[in-house]
């Protein structure tokens, strides 16, 4: 596989770029080098054009590294605060919108989704029976709804989910393309990963709040935790900011997604419609950790964390005692209550041959036993 081969002059320019960004850095102990030298190395084997890392502790970031390009075209380097398409780490924020209504007594989690929107009631199954679809199923992936919204283009690596046609589509349109789709499976009785679930959710968010769902979601969780350069729609004046999402099939390299500013973002996108970087989403995180009731409820925090079915919770993907959440331009964000650690990589490429997997899965082993060691 043909790797990016970048010119001394432009890893130079990455290497002062991130030395000039700010950094929350408290500690740089040598027990987690190793996990950062893992991503250091590949970018600079050319395995990935550009990566930023990090990892926190007790809701202290202990360090944070940026490395590579955002941009291989136009030779711009990565840095700490590259603003990144988290793609699929927005659903566990869309759950938790969701779980603030629940605390206030206007949502429950085995309410019938129907209840809240009526186009659901006419849906049958691929036999023609009607089946409830509950807000607990949408949350686990156990709906039967179609994994990706009709008028979503699908393909490798993402689907051409932010291509401009789809960015212009709006929320209740897409939800009801869903409604007139079949259910693949009884409610509840499987467990498939559903796009389409999560864009119901955000449209249930939007009736029971009467607010848009990423304006509630801004107000409810976003602000609360400080996360003001989390963004759904970002600025245009931002667009310089964004890393470029790039895949490789067949040894070649294809642009998957450019920003354009000039596009005015209507699909907000509850699956997988975020920007932000590593230390915008480490209070995300620690929310859970902590469980100080700051945004959501001691109860509605722990139920989000909660084994349902197949290694999922509520919007998080349970692992070996971490709550996670990956995302399809190659994002990984986990925590681990054991231990209090927060990692996450944000590589923004992903790789027909799985280098890119392969190496999210290497970090967040390195980060384990660099804690696992008792030095930290």
């Amino acid at each position: 596989m043909t790797g990016f081969v970048l010119p001394l002059g432009t890893l130079l320019a990455a290497l002062t770029a991130q030395a000039a960004t700010p950094r929350a850095s408290v500690s740089r102990d040598d027990s987690i080098e190793a996990a950062f030298r893992l991503v250091r190395e590949a970018v600079e084997r050319g395995d990935v054009p550009g990566a930023t890392a990090l990892v926190a502790r007790g809701g202290k970031i202990l360090r944070q590294e940026a490395y590579g390009l955002r941009d291989p075209e136009k030779q711009l380097p990565f840095t700490t605060n590259t603003l990144c398409w988290i793609a699929s780490i927005t659903k566990p924020v869309t759950v938790a919108a969701a779980m603030t209504l629940v605390d206030m007594g206007k949502l429950k989690l085995d309410d019938e989704v129907e209840k809240y929107l009526p186009e659901f009631r006419e849906q049958t199954d691929t036999n023609g029976v009607h089946h409830a679809v509950t807000i607990r199923q949408l949350m686990s992936h156990t709906s039967g709804l179609v994994p990706n919204p009709p008028t979503r283009r699908s393909g490798w690596p993402i689907g051409g989910p932010l291509d401009d046609s789809w960015l212009e589509q709006n929320l209740p349109d897409i939800v009801q393309t869903i409604a007139r789709s079949r259910l693949r499976f009884k409610p509840g009785s499987k467990f498939e990963y559903s796009n389409s679930a999560l864009f119901v959710l955000g449209r249930v968010i939007e009736v029971v709040s009467g607010k848009p769902y990423a304006a509630y979601t801004k107000e409810r969780i976003l602000e609360p935790l400080g996360m003001t350069d989390t963004h759904y729609a970002p600025p245009p004046a931002e667009a310089k900011r964004i890393a470029v999402i790039h895949a490789r099939r067949d040894g070649q390299r294809e642009t998957i997604f450019r920003f354009n500013p000039a596009v005015k973002i209507a699909n907000t996108a509850p699956d997988g419609g975020l920007f932000s970087y590593p230390a915008q989403l480490v209070p995300f995180l620690q929310l859970f950790l902590d469980n100080d009731e700051r945004v959501l409820s001691r109860r509605a925090a722990a139920e989000m964390l909660k084994p349902q079915s197949h290694g999922w919770g509520l919007g998080w993907s349970l692992s070996e005692g971490v709550f996670l959440h990956e995302g399809s331009s190659g994002t990984l964000a986990w925590a681990d209550p054991r231990t209090g650690v927060i990692g996450i990589l944000f590589l923004q490429y992903r790789d027909q041959n799985k280098v890119d997997e392969r190496l999210r899965q290497q970090f967040r082993e390195a980060v384990r036993g660099a804690f696992a060691t008792g030095k930290l």
